[in-house]
């Protein structure tokens, strides 16, 4: 299957899906995925303090997306992205290639599956703890609506139904 060359951000609150909708996605069709939680957690194991570390994650995610948007290659960002700050960075790579912004949010409708998830979750990032409850609400506070016309998938929904409607959300861009 051809792609136009594009960025994905599949964003959302922790917990929501994002990250399983994004691996997803990269592994059907074979897109590097830039994840923000990895890099930042890095950052962390390299001595750089926690407190330096938020929108400089992003910035090293930009950059290599930069990267592979030079060498002709579509990207995926998993990101929470929940202010304009974070989602300014994705619109201006897009504007400087003249190529599509498809964006993929991840909500989950059920509270207590949401908050179940995060219980149960184990990432095994090394440098990173798990996201607490408490974390997700304060979280939910910051989160911004994206202004941009995008996808919102309910992960508390049938997995394969989510990937199925993503990857034709994809494609939907393709065809304008």
């Amino acid at each position: 299957m051809f792609l136009q060359k594009k960025i994905i951000v599949v964003s959302g609150l922790p917990g929501a899906g994002k990250s399983t909708v994004a691996e997803q996605l990269s592994r059907t069709l074979s897109l590097p995925l830039l994840s923000i939680d990895p890099i930042e957690a890095a950052m962390w194991r390299s001595g750089i303090p926690k407190d330096a570390t938020g929108i400089a994650a992003y910035e090293v995610a930009r950059a290599v997306a930069d990267e592979h948007l030079q060498l002709g290659h579509s990207v995926i960002i998993d990101a929470v992205s929940p202010v304009e700050a974070a989602r300014e960075m994705w619109r201006t790579l897009a504007q400087n290639y003249n190529i599509r912004l498809v964006i993929i949010e991840c909500i989950c409708s059920d509270a207590s599956l949401h908050k179940q998830r995060i219980a149960n979750r184990k990432r095994n990032i090394p440098g990173m703890a798990e996201v607490t409850w408490e974390r997700v609400e304060q979280r939910r506070k910051e989160y911004e609506p994206w202004q941009e016309e995008h996808l919102i998938l309910d992960s508390a929904r049938n997995a394969e139904d989510i990937l199925t409607e993503a990857l034709e959300y994809v494609q939907k861009a393709d065809r304008g």
